[in-house]
């Protein structure tokens, strides 16, 4: 049976208001026939609390059409905004190469976003108001000529995600020789430009190429290439040394902080932004410290939370050992917050190290482990404990077996139906994914 969410928003509205003149039509029909100050009877106060409902789902759908009708205008326009962000910034460096060479100084090199302007597919996509997609490369025809017969028989391989058979000479390789389609990839770019954790983009810890023909950009329709490019741009700045647009319903990255003076202009809702407080400029004022900064930083000293030595990302443990990777790929102490493997302070926590060891043995064993057989389960969970104590991250590479069966994935905690890939040395229970591009 289909449901109200089935319908279109503006047949759904339609039909409530059409309900909602009924009920009126009735209610009408029914006054003057109950003697004057009686209450109101069983019949009117259902009436009248229907038509409250049926008020409530015709402001419902009318707010979804709303809503909709934003998030498609959004859409649409997204391309076009995708590319002037590109230009304005190409600008910006444009400029800064410009003062350089006025004033003798030492030219800097070409950036990302110059080398993506110069490309001859973005020049179509902007001419074409981004509605331009990828050009296909003719080597993806399936016709090949060749002299040699053996040589017309295609070369195969299988995308290390989806499983799915794939040309070998047309698919992505990455350095670790794990191959992967184009959906797969365009899927990981996506992910990527959404979560910071992906960034870089690597499959068995070895970085993905992301430029020249054979890179991560050269696979990618103009569209996502664009936003992958301005999110690198993004990550590959150290997170103390962001500028962000202080205004809530804008945010946009202003690039970083670092050897420039003056305020800052955003270019897309022209905010002018103060570079030492990184609020909106204050005129005649004295600059203060960012205020809403130092309340979390506060806070990070009175929860115990640890900042990285890094990038200065604050960051806390919720699960899993004293062993820290920040997304900058610093590895350090959560304790002391010195450089891994460089203190004295102990690898896990006690109670953290049982805990850990007792959901790892609960995802191997199955769920009704621990109380059909308590004692092996134990038994186990020492085991865990005491290869977790030592060997938690598995620094010589997981070792992956598939398991069977519903379970949530330790890294990402999305919810698999159908099976999670188990290390064998170390017991952590992930994702495809994490396990090619997290861990």
């Amino acid at each position: 049976m289909s449901g109200p969410l089935d319908l279109d928003a503006a047949s759904a509205a339609l039909i409530a208001q059409l309900t909602l003149d009924d009920v009126e039509d009735i209610r009408a029909s029914a006054k003057g026939k109950a003697p004057e100050g009686s209450p109101p009877s069983d019949a009117e106060c259902a009436l009248r609390a229907y038509s409250e409902e049926v008020q409530d789902t015709l402001r419902f759908f009318q707010d979804l059409q709303l809503a909709r009708s934003m998030d498609s205008a959004l859409e649409l326009d997204q391309p076009v905004l995708s590319v002037l962000s590109v230009v304005e910034d190409c600008v910006k460096d444009d400029q800064q190469y410009a003062e350089a060479l006025q004033n003798g100084q030492t030219l800097p090199a070409q950036s990302e976003v110059q080398r993506l302007v110069e490309d001859p597919q973005f020049s179509l996509f902007a001419q074409d108001g981004g509605e331009a997609t990828a050009a296909t490369d003719s080597s993806d025809s399936d016709t090949e000529i060749a002299t040699d017969r053996s040589a017309m028989v295609q070369v195969r391989a299988q995308c290390v995600i989806c499983r799915d058979n794939l040309r070998a000479s047309t698919a992505f390789r990455a350095p670790c020789e794990h191959f992967y389609c184009r959906d797969c990839l365009s899927n990981l770019a996506h992910s990527c430009v959404g979560d910071e954790s992906l960034f870089p983009l690597q499959c068995c810890r070895q970085a993905l190429p992301m430029d020249g023909p054979g890179g991560v950009f050269a696979q990618l329709e103009i569209y996502l290439r664009l936003s992958l490019r301005a999110k690198a741009r993004e990550f590959s700045t150290l997170s103390k040394d962001r500028l962000y647009c202080p205004q809530p319903t804008c945010s946009m990255f202003l690039g970083s902080t670092v050897n420039r003076a003056g305020d800052v202009t955003c270019p897309r809702c022209r905010t002018e932004v103060c570079l030492g407080c990184r609020q909106v400029v204050h005129p005649n004022e004295k600059c203060g410290e960012n205020t809403a900064l130092e309340q979390v930083k506060a806070l990070a000293l009175e929860k115990n939370w640890q900042t990285c030595p890094g990038c200065g990302q604050i960051i806390d443990l919720q699960q899993g050992c004293y062993h820290m990777t920040c997304r900058c790929r610093t590895e350090f102490c959560y304790v002391c917050a010195a450089p891994w493997k460089h203190c004295t302070c102990p690898q896990w926590e006690e109670a953290r190290l049982l805990d850990t060891a007792e959901q790892r043995v609960e995802v191997e064993m199955g769920a009704r482990a621990r109380a059909a057989a308590p004692a092996i389960f134990q038994e186990r969970v020492q085991q865990r404990v005491e290869r977790l104590r030592y060997d938690h991250d598995c620094a010589g590479g997981h070792h992956w077996r598939r398991r069977d069966g519903r379970a949530r994935c330790e890294e990402c905690h999305y919810m698999l139906r159908e099976y999670l890939l188990l290390c064998r040395s170390c017991g952590i229970a992930v994702c495809v994914r994490c396990s090619r591009n997290r861990l």
